[in-house]
C-alpha cells in the first residue's frame, strides 16, 4: 500500500522504518505494541485533534485562513504537505498513548477507575453537548474520545509518582523538596475590595470619597495587625467579614514558583513585597493587603499524601512541588522511551480513516 507520508521529512520517514508496518483487513486497531492496541476511533480523534493543531498553526501565520477556505492538497506546514503533517502529529500521540500503556505496565502504576470516571465525565459532556454528531460521522465512539483524551495525562501522572515518589527508583527526599522550594518559590496570601460599583445597567462608577477613605483605613489596620500585632492572615480574613459585613471574603492564600509569576501587576506587586511584611495596594481598581510569608517558615507547611500529619487545609502538598522540580527531565524521559517505542502500523486501517477522510467529512458539515 502507499504509504501517507510521501513527502515527509527524513527524521519521521526514519522513525517510521523502525517499526514493522502491518497490513490486514481488520481495521478496527490502528497502532500496537506487544501488549495493547490503539483503536480506530482513537485513531480517527487524534487526526481530528492535529487537523485543529493545523489550523491553529495557519491561523497564526494567517489571520483569515480557516476550515473553508484552507486548500489542504496544497497547503503546506512547516515545508511539509498539510496532510502529512497532520498524520505525523496524530501519529506521534497514538505513540504517546502506547508508550505510556508500556511504562505503566513497567513500573506498576494504575490510573484508579474513580480518577478516571471523574475526568471521564467532562469529557463525556462535551461530547454529548458539542462532538456528538461530527465524531459519530467520523467513527469517534464517546469510549474512544475519554479514553484518548483523558488516559494520557492521568497515566503520566501516575508514572511520575511511581518514579519519583515515595520508593521510587528517583524518590525525592522531603530535604531535596523544601531546599527547591525555598530557593524557587513565593508564597503569599491577599485580600481585595472594588474600588468601583456597578449598577443595574452595567455602569461602574467609582466608590464614594467617604466609603474609599473607610476602605484604605480598613487595609492599613490589617497590615498593622501582621506587622506590628502578630496577627495572622486568619486574622485578618476574619476582622474583614466583620467590616465588610459579609459571609466570604476574597482571599488567596497560595505559594507559585517565581517562573510562572510576573506576567499581571498583582504577581509584580507580590514578588516586590519583603518576606514577612504586610503592605496594601491599589490597582485595576481594587484595593489589596498583600502579604508575603518567609519562605522558610512556610516550607515547614510541605506534606506528602502519606504524612500522617497532613491537614485538610494549610499545607503545601509536596508532590506538587516534586512535578514542578522533575517535570523537564520526566518530560525528556518520556520522549526518549517515546522514541525507543516498538510498535506495528495497521495500513489498512490507517488509509481507511486518513486525512482526507476527515476533511471531506468536516467540510461537507
Amino acid at each position: 500500500m502507499k504509504n501517507i507520508l510521501k513527502t515527509a521529512g527524513a527524521a519521521v520517514c526514519a522513525a517510521a522504518l523502525m517499526c514493522s508496518v502491518g497490513c490486514t483487513g481488520n481495521t478496527k486497531w490502528s497502532f500496537k505494541t506487544q501488549n495493547h492496541e490503539l483503536t480506530n476511533g482513537q485513531w480517527i480523534y487524534y487526526t481530528f485533534d492535529g487537523l485543529n493543531s493545523a489550523i491553529e498553526k495557519l491561523h497564526e501565520a494567517d489571520e483569515n485562513a480557516s476550515m473553508e477556505n484552507i486548500d489542504w492538497n496544497t497547503q503546506k506546514i512547516d515545508e511539509t504537505d498539510a496532510k502529512d503533517w497532520i498524520y505525523a502529529e496524530a501519529k506521534s500521540k497514538a505513540k504517546r498513548y502506547l508508550m505510556l500503556e508500556e511504562l505503566a505496565d513497567k513500573y506498576g502504576a494504575e490510573v484508579d477507575n474513580g480518577v478516571y470516571v471523574m475526568a471521564k465525565s467532562q469529557y463525556s459532556y462535551f461530547y454529548q453537548n458539542f462532538y456528538k454528531n461530527i465524531f459519530e460521522q467520523l467513527g469517534i465512539s464517546e469510549d474512544s474520545y475519554c479514553k484518548a483524551a483523558a488516559m494520557p495525562d492521568l497515566l503520566a501522572d501516575e508514572i511520575f509518582t511511581k518514579i519519583y515518589g515515595k520508593g521510587g527508583e528517583k524518590e525525592v527526599s522531603d530535604a531535596d523538596t523544601k531546599t527547591f522550594f525555598i530557593d524557587n518559590y513565593a508564597a503569599f496570601y491577599y485580600v481585595s475590595c472594588d474600588l468601583k460599583t456597578t449598577d443595574d445597567t452595567g455602569a461602574s462608577t467609582d466608590i464614594s470619597a467617604d466609603q474609599l477613605e473607610t476602605y484604605r483605613a480598613n487595609f492599613r489596620k490589617y497590615a498593622l495587625m501582621l506587622n506590628d500585632q502578630s496577627k495572622t492572615p486568619e486574622d485578618v480574613t476574619a476582622q474583614y467579614l466583620i467590616d465588610f459585613d459579609t459571609t466570604t471574603a476574597p482571599t488567596t492564600d497560595d505559594a507559585k514558583h517565581k517562573d510562572d509569576m510576573g506576567d499581571t501587576e498583582l504577581d509584580k506587586a507580590i514578588l516586590e513585597c519583603t518576606e514577612g511584611k504586610a503592605v496594601t495596594k491599589e490597582m485595576d481598581d481594587k484595593l489589596y493587603l498583600i502579604y508575603r510569608y518567609d519562605i522558610k517558615t512556610k516550607a515547614e507547611s510541605i506534606k506528602g499524601a502519606d504524612d500522617e500529619t497532613n491537614e485538610e487545609t494549610g499545607f503545601i502538598a509536596k508532590e506538587d512541588i516534586v512535578k514542578k522540580m522533575k517535570s523537564d527531565e520526566f518530560n525528556d524521559f518520556l520522549d526518549e522511551q517515546q522514541g525507543k517505542l516498538e510498535y506495528e502500523r495497521n495500513d489498512a486501517c490507517i488509509h481507511k480513516y486518513d486525512v482526507s477522510r476527515l476533511i471531506d467529512i468536516i467540510n461537507k458539515q
